[in-house]
């Protein structure tokens, strides 16, 4: 038997359903009753619509698969800036992916050369404690 991976759904969608899950023995929903609600158009309640915002195969998929929520904007950004924190210290400790340290530590500048011309500051690459310790300029 393959295991399937776990789809991604938005927030609102998993606040609904682990909310209807909650609740004691009489009042929780099964997998069941939450694709009942989902296919009853006449339910106009905030779980209904808010289940429907995904296709009900994604939905099943949730419900039986698992489920991993979407990240908001600043998560999704937060995590991006931690892998470019780990490549940077990466490269800039000469450990990186080429050949020299010297290739590597360039491969850094480019990194902190790119997010100065787009105006982002990123601790531990860029910022300005952060280059006042290096005694160098933003």
């Amino acid at each position: 038997m393959t295991t399937q991976a776990k789809v991604t759904i938005p927030r609102e969608v998993a606040d609904a359903v682990e909310n209807l899950r909650k609740g004691d023995e009489s009042s929780a929903f099964t997998n069941e009753d939450i694709a009942y609600k989902y296919s009853t158009i006449s339910d106009r309640s905030v779980s209904a619509l808010s289940i429907r915002k995904i296709p009900f195969d994604t939905l099943m998929r949730a419900l039986l698969d698992g489920y991993e929520r979407e990240l908001t904007e600043e998560e999704a950004r937060e995590e991006a800036y931690e892998k470019l924190r780990q490549v940077y210290a990466e490269h800039r400790s000469g450990e990186g992916a080429y050949e020299t340290s010297r290739e590597d530590r360039i491969f850094s500048d480019g990194i902190k050369c790119a997010l100065n011309t787009l105006g982002i500051v990123i601790s531990e690459i860029n910022s300005e404690a952060n280059n006042a310790e290096k005694g160098g300029a933003a």
